[in-house]
């Protein structure tokens, strides 16, 4: 008896390893970098990677990068009935870029999502 406990408690733990290393970080970003699709948010804040997207970057100080970037929502996304206006403070959410070699996160931004299925987003970084 003292055996199969053993054995069952093996086969438990290698189990939950083996799910554990496959799992993907859930942590949910806004991304806005040029050369990539920017993941834009949906109806219900939730980051969607955009059909068609537009980056601009703007050094507006010294050590500050802007980002912006104006999205496609792919087809499937929920939209909302009336334009919506989102900041890290409903979502929760970072914006996240590549600058160079660093990738940047920020919660200084505004996103605004409109019933048409076009997201955007202004994302403001301190340079380190």
């Amino acid at each position: 008896m003292k055996k199969l406990s053993i054995v069952s408690l093996l086969i438990v733990v290698f189990s939950v390893t083996a799910v554990a290393a496959n799992a993907k970080p859930s942590a949910p970003f806004y991304l806005v970098s040029m050369g990539q699709p920017c993941r834009l948010p949906d109806g219900v804040a939730r980051p969607q990677e955009t059909t068609e997207s537009k980056v601009q970057t703007t050094d507006v100080a010294e050590n500050i990068v802007q980002v912006n970037c104006v999205g496609a929502l792919p087809p499937g996304a929920v939209l909302p009935r009336y334009p919506i206006k989102l900041t890290y403070y409903e979502t929760k959410i970072p914006c996240v870029t590549r600058y160079g070699e660093d990738t940047l996160l920020s919660q200084a931004y505004a996103a605004t999502v409109l019933p048409n299925g076009t997201s955007e987003i202004s994302c403001v970084f301190h340079i380190h």
